[in-house]
């Protein structure tokens, strides 16, 4: 098995009369959700729904905004 990317293009379906933004992303096939760099989200102008809680890589957890 090898490690595959996608290129991802990212939009806000509310805010349509700004610019979609292009990603390369590891794909990890074991996700359930789709994480994406805080510049990302201010740059497509996601709004925060909540804040959930997420377990990092090494165990740690902590609260991240989901947008």
């Amino acid at each position: 098995m090898g490690i595959a990317h996608a290129t991802l293009t990212l939009a806000n379906p509310l805010r349509r009369e700004l610019l979609p933004v292009e990603a390369v992303a590891l794909a990890d096939t074991g996700a359930v959700h789709l994480c994406i760099p805080e510049h990302v989200a201010i740059q497509l102008e996601l709004s925060e729904q909540e804040k959930r809680e997420v377990t990092l890589a090494d165990g740690s957890r902590q609260l991240a905004a989901y947008v």
